[in-house]
């Protein structure tokens, strides 16, 4: 019996799905984070979704 590789593809953290207005500030800072976005822990949530 052969042994093979299993992919996790919900370990790939990159979300597809970009927040909206209707997510909370802490959804859209994870978002931004998962997808390698750079963002100031101060920002407001107008600023975040402008980094989307």
């Amino acid at each position: 019996m052969e042994k093979g590789v299993v992919i996790n593809a919900a370990s790939a953290k990159k979300s597809a799905v970009k927040p909206t207005e209707k997510n909370t500030v802490a959804e859209i800072k994870e978002y931004l984070s998962e997808n390698g976005i750079e963002f100031t822990s101060s920002a407001k949530k107008a600023e975040l979704l402008a980094l989307v």
